[in-house]
């Protein structure tokens, strides 16, 4: 058996043993002074008490705490000392950027309250979804504890019982469903799932992404009669009753931003009052005041790019397009800088940027720089990505376009690179195509790919079937949407 020697609070002691437990004893101090009283120990022991998922919230509203842990064995320890334990909870077994929490000790049993949990569950986890299981890695300092005097046992370094534990959070408060649609105008003021539109989102958890938007096309008599529109949920929209969020305040339905309440407390419908498209973005996270904002905005059915690389001429412009009125891309010949525009003129709304990657519509010296791995200029062909809605942008710089498919001499395992032009929107290729099909694709990759047809080239679009055999040359068109290409002897 070891002998434990009960120092003064800053004092470390020897190690009491413990079976699974990770030791790493610093060598103890020199006795100078008689040795204080000591007394001998045969074992501390603890086990993990988790069985199954820790539902934080299920816990809280039983009004009781979590059980983690079980003292299995503890010898020797005088009467007048008591055991106490200090949580750590960490992402990673060697529990680098760990959170401390507090617990208790009862019948043996080691308990943790949920508040302390979840705070420590969403330092380490970006989310508020109460259905998310995350696990995390947990481990206890064990104390002797003597009225004021508070002995660590075993020294800094030792900790008892590395456990895992798989939690899911409190609940927010609130719901945030997956599915949420537009009721008025559009469903003739009636909660019609045949007329609903549907909100579309950009993924992930409701809770953590809680943004839907949808684009809408407002006619000229629907403006003059005030076309309305409020939000239900896909809950509402099945049952055919249920929850509808108006605009929280009647006097201001027309306003293009604000915020929407349930339509029982305030039986109001946001109004647009001017034809034209629209695209409507609603965050149904409510705020401390459970309100849940909105705004409409003009849509955007394409983004011309205007810069050096057109020589800031409209008329060479490239254009981006959109399926969705919020993420924008396609090709262009970008030279040392540039900025996006909804229309082919000043006059429209411009977006330049202040920090890489980031959009902004502030006027001025905003332009968007092109720089690839330091290159200030790099003047050639880019595939733009920019989302209105995020207002962010990412540009790839294309090396290589090519031709894959088993019409092509390399089949799918070779691709066949084609030549650009001096201002890289034309790519042509002499070759000798065979029955089957083909793509165009760049960086010898997939992820920015062509297909469908040779009059319409679109993202991801389908196979290409052939449509010559022998010897040809294919020419691939971007300068202008949509993409084309020819295939001629």
């Amino acid at each position: 058996m070891k002998k434990f020697a009960f120092f003064s609070i800053l004092a470390l002691g020897f190690g009491l043993a413990s079976c699974d437990n990770d030791f790493d004893f610093p060598n103890p101090p020199g006795q100078s002074n008689p040795q204080e009283p000591i007394f001998e120990t045969a074992d501390l022991e603890l086990t993990s008490g988790v069985n199954g998922i820790v539902n934080l919230d299920q816990v809280n509203n039983d009004n009781s705490l979590v059980a983690l842990a079980n003292v299995v064995t503890v010898e020797n320890l005088p009467e007048d000392y008591q055991l106490s334990f200090v949580g750590q909870m960490a992402t990673s077994d060697d529990f680098s950027n760990s959170f401390e929490f507090a617990t208790s000790v009862a019948d043996n049993i080691v308990y943790a309250n949920p508040d302390d949990l979840d705070a420590g569950y969403h330092k380490f986890f970006n989310t508020i979804d109460p259905n998310a299981e995350n696990t995390v890695n947990i481990r206890y300092k064990a104390y002797a504890v003597n009225g004021s005097a508070t002995i660590r046992l075993g020294g800094e370094n030792v900790y008892f019982c590395p456990m895992t534990a798989t939690m899911t959070p409190l609940n927010p408060g609130f719901t945030v469903e997956e599915e949420y649609y537009l009721i008025g105008t559009c469903s003739n003021g009636a909660i019609d799932a045949s007329k609903a539109i549907k909100l579309s989102n950009g993924g992930g958890s409701p809770y953590d992404n809680p943004e839907f938007s949808a684009v809408i096309k407002v006619s000229t008599d629907e403006a003059d009669n005030g076309y309305q529109w409020a939000v239900v949920p896909r809950s509402t929209l099945t049952a055919g009753s249920g929850t509808i969020f108006g605009v929280s305040d009647s006097e201001l339905a027309t306003e293009r931003e604000g915020f929407l309440s349930e339509y029982s407390s305030n039986p109001a419908y946001a109004t647009i009052t001017e034809a034209g498209p629209y695209q409507i973005i609603v965050n149904m996270r409510p705020d401390e005041d459970g309100l849940c904002s909105y705004k409409v905005i003009n849509a955007v059915e394409q983004l011309y790019v205007i810069g050096t690389g057109c020589d800031w001429d409209f008329a060479k412009a490239q254009i981006l397009q959109t399926s969705n009125n919020i993420t924008y891309y396609g090709y262009a010949h970008l030279n040392t800088e540039f900025k996006l525009t909804v229309e082919p003129n000043w006059q429209a709304t411009a977006y330049g940027s202040e920090e890489k990657g980031k959009l902004t519509t502030k006027p001025g010296d905003t332009n968007i720089k092109v720089d690839q791995n330091g290159d200030p200029i790099a003047n050639a062909l880019y595939w733009c990505d920019a989302n209105l809605v995020d207002m962010d942008y990412a540009l790839t710089k294309i090396n290589t376009i090519a031709i894959i498919g088993d019409a092509t001499v390399g089949e799918w395992v070779t691709e066949t690179v084609m030549t650009p032009s001096a201002d890289f929107l034309t790519w042509t290729l002499k070759t000798t195509l065979k029955d089957g099909v083909f793509k165009f694709r760049a960086n010898n990759d997939w992820p920015i790919n062509l297909g469908g047809s040779l009059q319409d080239l679109t993202l991801d679009g389908a196979d290409i079937p052939a449509p010559l055999t022998g010897e040809v040359t294919i020419t691939l068109d971007l300068s202008k949407l949509p993409y084309t290409a020819t295939v001629v002897k």
